[in-house]
């Protein structure tokens, strides 16, 4: 199935959830993301858990996250 990330598509498995085409996408942007540092989330800027399900066709985005926003 594809997911565009930040507009490039990635090609991933069936199944495959957010974490696993943020990984493909960019290691480096998964770290940041699993540090907290970056946020992805749908072209509307809602915030996406890296567990999130996928079907193909989604749309995601990494972004730095606000000075203003909680790190949890």
């Amino acid at each position: 199935m594809q997911i565009k990330v930040n507009g490039r598509t990635v090609e991933i498995f069936a199944g495959a959830r957010v974490g696993d085409v943020l990984r493909k996408f960019s290691p480096a942007e998964w770290t940041l993301v699993r540090k907290r540092e970056r946020i992805i989330s749908d072209p509307y800027g809602h915030e996406v858990g890296l567990d999130g399900e996928l079907n193909g066709g989604e749309e995601l985005v990494t972004r730095a996250r606000a000075k203003t926003e909680p790190r949890s």
